[in-house]
C-alpha cells in the first residue's frame, strides 16, 4: 500500500513539474464570434434580477434556454435559470452591471440563479455542476453572491479568486479578499487573502496558506492532481495538500523574481467620476500580461497599457480596479486603482461640497462650449496606436471589440455633437448619430481574418462641423508552419521571430 502512495506521490510530482513549466493562458483571441453586420441584441427580461454582458468567448460556449443548446456570442446577457457550459480550450468571460467579472474556465458547466429577498437585496447564486469560476467581485451593499457546490456554498463580497468542484470536493482560493465557506453540515470556515480551503465529500475542511492562491497556475496545477488521483477521497485530500505545497514552493520563487523586473507605473484617476466608464492607462514591461475585470491584454512593445472599462449606469458607489501583472507562467496582484462613481443627476444637497464645486464647474464649462467651438475634446482608442495580436491556433481570425471614448468632455456636452464614424480602410464601417450619442465610451465588435493589418480611424464631428479623430491599426498574425500539429502550445521560435518572418516573406498583408 504505501509503495502504490509513493508511486502515485512521485507521478504526481512530475504533472506539478510539468504545471509549473506551463504556461498560464495568454489573452487568446476567440474564433470567429461577433460579425460587422452582428444580429440585432436579444430582448433582455427588464425584471430580471441578474444580468451579466458576455464580454469574450473562446471556442464553444454554449447556453441552455427552453431545453434547447445554442452558442454564446460576445453583447449577449447571461440572466438567471441560463446554464453554461464550456467546452475543452474554451473560456466564457461576463460582466456584471456593478462591473464584477466572472470568467468561466474549460470543461466547466454552471447554472447562473437569483432571487430576491424581502423585496430589497438580491441574492445570486453560481451553481458549479463540474469545473470552475474566476471571478473579480465589486462590493456587494445592495446584493449577495453564493457559490455552490456538492460539497459547500461559498459567499462573497467583494473578493477576487475562483471556486471550483474537482472530483467531488470544493477548492476555495483567494488572491484578494474574503470569504465565508459553509459545508453542509452548517460548519463555517473564513479565508482571506493568500488563503486555500479544500473541502472533502464528508465536510470536512482544511485552509492552506499558499501564495498561488487565486491563481490561474494553481487552478492548472489542481486540476493535473485530480487527473491523477485514483486512490480514493482520503488519498486524493493528502495527496492534494502535499502536492499543492510543492507547486507552491516553486511557484513563489518564479513569482518574486517576475516582480524584480517588473515594472508598473500607473497614471492615477480621479476620486470620483460622474459618468459610467473610466480610462486606466500605466507604464508596463512590454509583453506583461495585465488583467482587470477579467479582461486580459498583453502589453505592447511601447509599453504603454490603456483600458477603457464601462458599467451600468445606476450601479452607484465604489468601483475596484484590481490589476493582476502575469509573464505568462506566474502572476501577481500589482496595482489597484479606486474610484467613486456618483452620477451628477445624483448629486443633491447631501452630497460634499467638493462634489458641489466640481459639478458647478463641469455645468458652466458645458455652458460656456454651448457652440462647440471650445470643447477641449479627444478621441482616445484603448490598446495604443497600433496593436500586434498573435493568433493562437486553430483560430482563423481574431473576434474582439474595438474599443474608444470621448475624453476632456462632461456628458452634458455631448449635445454638441452631430456624429461619431468608425472608419475602416477609409470607409465607413460603423455610425453613431446624434441620437445614439449617450455616453463617453463605446464599442464596437469587429473581426479580423489571420494574417492580416486593418486599419481603422474614429471620426468625431461637433455640429460646428469640427472634426476629432484617432486612429489603430490591428495586426493579426499566425505561421502555421511555426506550430507543429497545429497546437498553439507547439512553437519552433518566439512570436516576434515569428511576426519578422512572416513580414519579410509577405505572409502579412493589409486587408
Amino acid at each position: 500500500m504505501m509503495k502504490g502512495i509513493k508511486s502515485l506521490f512521485a507521478f504526481l510530482l512530475v504533472a506539478l513539474a510539468l504545471t509549473a513549466c506551463k504556461d498560464e493562458p495568454a489573452p487568446k483571441p476567440a474564433p470567429k464570434d461577433v460579425a460587422a453586420s452582428a444580429p440585432a441584441e436579444e430582448a433582455v427580461p427588464e425584471n430580471a434580477l441578474l444580468k451579466a454582458k458576455v464580454r469574450s468567448v473562446i471556442g464553444t460556449v454554449e447556453r441552455e434556454k427552453s431545453d434547447s443548446w445554442t452558442q454564446l456570442r460576445v453583447g449577449k446577457t447571461v440572466v438567471e435559470n441560463d446554464h453554461v457550459r464550456t467546452a475543452l480550450e474554451s473560456e466564457l468571460i461576463v460582466n456584471m452591471t456593478d462591473g464584477s467579472a466572472l470568467r468561466v474556465p474549460e470543461s466547466s458547466n454552471v447554472t447562473f440563479q437569483a432571487e430576491l429577498q424581502d423585496n430589497v437585496k438580491k441574492l445570486i447564486f453560481l451553481d458549479i455542476h463540474s469545473g470552475k469560476v474566476h471571478f473579480d467581485i465589486q462590493k456587494q451593499e445592495q446584493a449577495e453572491i453564493y457559490f455552490k457546490t456538492g460539497t459547500a456554498t461559498v459567499a462573497i463580497r467583494g473578493t477576487a479568486g475562483f471556486v471550483g468542484e474537482v472530483q467531488g470536493k470544493t477548492v476555495a482560493s483567494l488572491k484578494e479578499g474574503k470569504v465565508e465557506v459553509t459545508t453542509p453540515k452548517g460548519k463555517a470556515t473564513s479565508i482571506v487573502k493568500n488563503q486555500t480551503i479544500l473541502v472533502d465529500d464528508q465536510g470536512d475542511s482544511k485552509v492552506l496558506k499558499l501564495e498561488s492562491s487565486g491563481t490561474e497556475a494553481l487552478a492548472s496545477a489542481i486540476d493535473s492532481i485530480a487527473k491523477a488521483e485514483d486512490g480514493g477521497a482520503a488519498l486524493i485530500t493528502e495527496i492534494l495538500e502535499k502536492s499543492m505545497n510543492t507547486f507552491d514552493k516553486s511557484y513563489g520563487e518564479r513569482q518574486r523574481n517576475f516582480e524584480k523586473n517588473l515594472q508598473f507605473k500607473a497614471t492615477a484617476i480621479a476620486d470620483s467620476v460622474f459618468v459610467p466608464s473610466v480610462m486606466l492607462q500605466a507604464r508596463v514591461t512590454p509583453g506583461t500580461i495585465v488583467t482587470v475585470w477579467g479582461e486580459r491584454d498583453t502589453v505592447p512593445e511601447n509599453g504603454i497599457y490603456q483600458k477603457n472599462l464601462t458599467w451600468g449606469d445606476s450601479a452607484y458607489g465604489t468601483k475596484r480596479f484590481l490589476v493582476g501583472c502575469s509573464d505568462g507562467d506566474v502572476e501577481l496582484p500589482c496595482f489597484m486603482w479606486v474610484t467613486e462613481y456618483a452620477p451628477m443627476l445624483a448629486l443633491g444637497p447631501e452630497a460634499s461640497a467638493e462634489a458641489q464645486d466640481t459639478t458647478a464647474a463641469k455645468s458652466t464649462a458645458a455652458n460656456a462650449a454651448a457652440d462647440g467651438k471650445d470643447l477641449n475634446l479627444k478621441v482616445s482608442v484603448a490598446g495604443g496606436r497600433n496593436e500586434r495580436v498573435h493568433l493562437d491556433l486553430p483560430a482563423t481570425e481574431l473576434s474582439t471589440n474595438l474599443k474608444f471614448n470621448l475624453a476632456g468632455i462632461t456628458a452634458g456636452d455631448l449635445g454638441q455633437l452631430k456624429s461619431l464614424v468608425v472608419l475602416r480602410n477609409g470607409k465607413p464601417f460603423k455610425t453613431f448619430d446624434a441620437s445614439d450619442l449617450t455616453s463617453l465610451a463605446y464599442e464596437v465588435p469587429v473581426t479580423i481574418e489571420r494574417n492580416k493589418i486593418a486599419d481603422f480611424e474614429v471620426v468625431a464631428t461637433l455640429k460646428n462641423g469640427k472634426n476629432f479623430r484617432a486612429k489603430k491599426t490591428y495586426e493579426v498574425y499566425c505561421m502555421v508552419a511555426n506550430h507543429p500539429g497545429g497546437k498553439a502550445r507547439n512553437s519552433i521560435v518566439p512570436p516576434d521571430q515569428e511576426y519578422e518572418r512572416l513580414k519579410q516573406s509577405g505572409g502579412i498583408t493589409h486587408e
